[in-house]
């Protein structure tokens, strides 16, 4: 196992890679076992309150990904614990179609996007390795970054325009566009008052507000 140390303060494992440092949250590391000792049978595997926050805790990580990774689930494809079963089966079924998507992520707690307009546009693939978790690869593209699976507001279908999954929670963006004194961008798009776009003709500034709220545009249109 690499070097690991308790950052308690941050509630993070932090470990030793050799050229650098990465972390892992404890509750992140119980939520992964308690999920896979679930869908294994294997309630040996499982956390006690004990191992929260201890070096015991991430060894247990570490053997539930092992008993994972000797089953046949690992050929299945991996979601975050806490991950909507209707937006992971739509991940599934678009990733089997290679059916071009576009996601909207953001707060699922007040169903507010968060305005991404990177990495949200391709297809589904998945990653290699023992916990095969979904990618959101662009065109012309072969691999891609993992998707927030719990951070999914809706999935929509790029040719139609539909949803194929919209998170009970999911609100549109509400924005507007009002013009501004600055000479190389003079429209602004806002969110609750805040800029959080400007560009220099209206039209892109109009085909950012249509993607936001769910349109299937391009965002080459207004980048």
């Amino acid at each position: 196992m690499n070097k690991i140390r308790i950052n308690p303060e941050q509630q993070l494992y932090v470990i030793d890679c050799g050229e650098g440092y990465t972390c892992f949250g404890f509750a992140n590391a119980r939520d992964h076992v308690n999920q896979i000792a679930q869908k294994l049978g294997r309630p040996d595997l499982a956390f006690t309150d004990e191992d929260y926050a201890t070096l015991a805790g991430y060894e247990k990580y570490c053997n539930a990904v092992h008993a994972w990774g000797q089953s046949p689930l690992t050929r299945t494809t991996y979601f975050d614990p806490g991950t909507d079963q209707k937006a992971a089966k739509t991940l599934e079924s678009c990733r089997a179609q290679e059916r071009k998507i576009r996601l909207i992520t953001g707060e699922t707690r007040t169903g507010e996007p968060w305005l991404e307009e990177h990495d949200v546009v391709g297809r589904i693939g998945r990653s290699i390795g023992t916990l095969k978790v979904p990618l959101l690869i662009e065109s012309g593209e072969h691999g891609g970054s993992a998707i927030l699976c719990t951070s999914i507001l809706g999935i929509v279908d790029w040719a139609s325009g539909n949803f194929l999954y919209r998170h009970p929670g999911y609100r549109e963006a509400d924005l507007s566009i009002k013009p501004s004194d600055a000479a190389e961008r003079p429209w602004d798009v806002l969110r609750k008052g805040e800029i959080v776009a400007s560009f220099r003709d209206i039209g892109k500034a109009g085909a950012y507000v249509a993607f936001m709220r769910g349109a299937t545009i391009e965002p080459r249109i207004f980048q």
